[in-house]
């Protein structure tokens, strides 16, 4: 069905289409619920691909790799922030970097749904200035993975604007990022940050793109919510062994209470991954 004056409109019977290609693509979960949701996350991205009816555009993400990853990416929700659940980064810098630095001096953190690229560089300020107060020789690098192409740009641009940066303080701003010429109040990620960091595709579902990853520190935080039980132990798994042993996995404080053979929990939304996994 097509308005004549907005986008075309979605029928309740044509939801489980939709939802059968964002859960086998993506994990997503939709059902006739979410119908307002879909409509306003896909009515633009119709009208876009000139498909022209939803009938239409559920055909065409069928069969187009292309429009299917659009499609992901209008229906995932990036929800980030610098400093987001700060009492974790806390953990990193009074407990997490000193065990590590122990025994190695190149440290890698894996955000592995990094949307924006503010919880990887979060990670990324915490490492640089626990280095500067302790005095250890160590690097820390930083992998940010996303199923999303549009936010790893916005990641890897490490352009914020002053909104993004309420949750900064003073001191990390000065030590970590640059300001605008035009002092519009966007800041950047000073370039000594940005060398230690790699932005990538990847599909914490399918393992698309992860591949050769070993983290020190994953975070994976405020994603399992979207996903059913069989695909969170699958995401999990997944993720458990992009980390090194004695590394660590740092959950949403509301996705608590899952068990892995090979993690421990170090407090409530932090877990060690054994030393001989």
């Amino acid at each position: 069905m097509v308005d004549q004056n907005g986008p075309p409109q979605l029928r309740v019977d044509q939801v489980p289409a939709l939802a059968a290609v964002a859960f086998a693509e993506a994990g997503l979960r939709f059902d006739e619920e979410k119908l307002d949701f879909l409509q306003a996350r896909l009515g633009q991205r119709v009208l876009h691909s000139r498909a022209g009816s939803f009938r239409s555009y559920i055909d065409l993400i069928e069969r187009d790799d292309e429009e299917r990853q659009h499609f992901v990416e209008a229906l995932t929700v990036h929800t980030t922030s610098f400093f987001r659940e700060d009492a974790q980064y806390n953990w990193l810098r009074d407990f997490g970097l000193p065990e590590l630095t122990q025994h190695k001096n190149d440290i890698m953190l894996w955000s592995a749904a990094c949307s924006t690229g503010q919880e990887g560089w979060t990670g990324l300020m915490v490492a640089e200035a626990y280095r500067t107060a302790s005095g250890q020789n160590f690097t820390c690098r930083l992998i940010g993975t996303d199923i999303s192409t549009a936010v790893l740009a916005q990641a890897a641009r490490a352009v914020y604007c002053q909104q993004d940066m309420d949750s900064v303080s003073a001191s990390h701003r000065n030590a970590f990022f640059l300001q605008a010429r035009n002092r519009d109040g966007r800041c950047r990620i000073i370039p000594e940050l940005r060398s230690r960091a790699e932005w990538q595709r990847g599909n914490l579902v399918s393992g698309m793109g992860l591949s050769g990853i070993k983290a020190d520190v994953a975070f994976l935080r405020n994603v399992l919510i979207y996903f059913n039980s069989e695909t969170k132990t699958k995401v999990i798994n997944r993720v458990v062994d992009g980390i090194r042993p004695g590394g660590f996995l740092l959950t949403g404080h509301s996705e608590t209470g899952f068990k892995h053979p090979d993690l421990t929990a170090v407090q409530p939304s932090i877990y060690q991954k054994a030393c001989g996994s």
